[in-house]
C-alpha cells in the first residue's frame, strides 16, 4: 500500500523525485502540493496531521525543520546537485540542478560560535 505524502514547498516536485517516492513507498503513493507558506512549524504539523499524510517533503529554514523533528516529525530532504544547464532538471535563481536521492532528516544541530 502506498503512502500519501505532503509536498510542503512553492516548488512542483520534479517527474524523476514522484518517481523515486513511487519506487521507495509503492507505485500507490500520492504526492501532495501545499504551495502555501506557513507560519511554524506547529502550523506544519497541523496541516500534515489533518491531511492524513504519511511522509512529508519540506523545503523550510533549518530551524524550522528541528522543531519539526523535536515535534516527532521525521520529514524527507530531498538532495539536489548542482549541475550544468544541460544536465538540470531544474532552474533556481539562476542555478541548475539535478535531483539526486531522498534522505530521512532526523535531526538538525545548529552550533554557534561567538564572535
Amino acid at each position: 500500500m502506498g503512502k500519501k505524502i505532503l509536498w510542503l514547498s512553492r516548488h512542483e516536485p520534479l517527474p524523476s523525485q514522484i518517481s523515486e517516492l513511487k519506487r521507495i513507498f509503492g507505485e500507490d503513493t500520492i504526492v501532495i502540493q501545499d504551495p502555501n507558506p506557513f507560519s511554524n512549524a506547529e502550523e506544519i504539523v497541523e496541516r500534515f496531521k489533518s491531511g492524513g499524510y504519511d511522509e512529508m517533503v519540506v523545503v523550510a529554514p533549518l530551524t524550522v525543520i528541528k522543531k519539526l523533528t523535536e515535534l516527532g516529525i521525521k520529514p524527507l530532504w530531498a538532495e539536489m546537485k548542482l549541475c550544468p544547464k544541460e544536465e538540470a532538471e531544474t532552474c533556481v535563481s539562476g542555478r541548475y540542478y539535478k535531483f539526486v536521492k531522498f534522505k530521512r532528516i532526523i535531526d538538525v544541530k545548529i552550533v554557534f560560535k561567538e564572535l
